[in-house]
Formats: structure tokens, C-alpha cells, sequence
């Protein structure tokens, strides 16, 4: 879990301005960095999050400004997906991991059995998610794929692959047991490194004080 040069770089910068400040705009970034934590130096494809009115006393507006300033920041793209009265959901993803989730899908599920227009690219799939969403009012089940969790068991959750549920790690697991846990860990070893990281500095070694002017 190799932290890209310029996200540590960005990271450091951004842990030293806000290091002593308890800002609800510093308190929301730090909790936006643990959450997308997978996303960042986790190998996941995307992470869903939930705002909520008063998060961090921010309106909404105020937190998606930050999520758009702070996901440019660390190279990796959102999506609105859902807006309710209390509760607006957005995925925050890696475009290029989006891609390769989406080739391990058969063309006759995604493009048949679920109806996507072809040729999908990242943006234009979880932009249609979020269109189905909003018309159904109901979380489309395929966004499990642009949330990195493997296809076997996003499909057979869904039913559309005869597969037999062998248990549980945070998602149902369809397929590979293994492969499952051990992705499972991995999501949750970026979020609690990226807590360390934010408590010590880049890697796990305290940030440098900035210099003196």
C-alpha cells in the first residue's frame, strides 16, 4: 500500500496547515481522508459515503465544495449519486480501477441483463447509476463493481449469476472465500493507516514542521 508521491506530498502539506487547526472544513477533510482511504493507497475502486446536513456543522454544499477540492487534490474522481432532504450519497473512485472492474463483467449481464449502453468509461458508468438511482429511488446493486468488491459476488447477490451465498465479510461472499477476507482486510488496513498517517505524518513518521519564514 505504497502512498502515491503526490498524494504523500499533498498529504504532508495538508497535515501541517491544518495540524493545529480544528476548523469544520479541517475536521471534514480529515474525515473524508480516512473514509477514502481505500481509494487512495488501498487498491479499491471506489468508496461510497454519505453526507449529511451538519456533518462537521458544514452544509451540504459546503461539503461537496470540499469534496470537490480535495478529490482534485488527490488525483481521483466523484460522483453525486443520490440527493434525499437528509442524506446525499457520492462515490469517490479511481477512474483507470473503475475500468478494469468493469471488463471482468460478461457483456451479457452488463449489457444485456442490466441494459448499459456500451462502450462505458468510468464516468459515463456511474453516471448512469446515479440517473437509475434517482428514477428508481433505489441504490442500483451493480455500483458494487465500481466499489471494487469482486464481481462474482456483486452478481450473485443480485442474482445474476447461480452462485450460493458461503458467507459474509462486510458484503456477501458468492465467490472466492480467500480473495474476499483478504480485500476486506485490506480496506480496513488503509483506513486505519490512514488515521496513523493523519495522527504521525506520511508513512507512519511524524511531519516535518514547516520551516521557518
Amino acid at each position: 500500500m505504497s502512498l502515491n508521491a503526490d498524494i504523500a506530498a499533498h498529504v504532508t502539506q495538508w497535515r501541517t496547515q491544518v495540524k493545529h487547526l480544528a476548523t469544520p472544513e479541517a475536521e471534514f477533510g480529515k474525515w473524508l481522508f480516512v473514509r477514502a482511504a481505500g481509494v487512495l493507497f488501498g487498491n479499491k475502486a471506489g468508496e461510497l459515503l454519505n453526507l449529511a446536513p451538519g456533518r462537521c456543522a458544514l452544509s451540504v454544499q459546503r461539503q461537496l465544495e470540499q469534496v470537490d477540492h480535495l478529490t482534485g487534490s488527490w488525483h481521483c474522481s466523484y460522483q453525486v449519486l443520490y440527493q434525499a432532504p437528509r442524506s446525499t450519497k457520492l462515490i469517490v473512485y479511481d477512474q483507470e480501477r473503475v475500468v478494469r472492474c468493469l471488463a471482468q463483467v460478461p457483456a451479457c449481464i452488463l449489457y444485456e441483463a442490466l441494459a448499459y449502453p456500451r462502450g462505458l468509461d468510468a464516468e459515463r458508468f456511474v453516471a448512469e447509476v446515479a440517473r437509475r438511482w434517482a428514477e428508481s429511488g433505489r441504490i442500483p446493486h451493480e455500483i458494487g463493481v465500481a466499489l471494487g468488491y469482486p464481481v462474482k459476488d456483486v452478481l450473485g447477490y443480485m442474482g445474476l449469476l447461480p452462485l450460493q451465498c458461503k458467507g459474509c465479510c462486510g458484503w456477501q461472499i458468492y465467490g472466492d472465500t480467500e480473495m474476499a477476507h483478504r480485500m476486506r482486510r485490506q480496506f480496513v488496513a488503509a483506513q486505519s493507516r490512514a488515521r496513523a498517517l493523519l495522527a504521525n505524518g506520511v508513512d507512519g513518521r511524524p511531519a516535518p514542521e514547516p520551516e521557518p519564514e
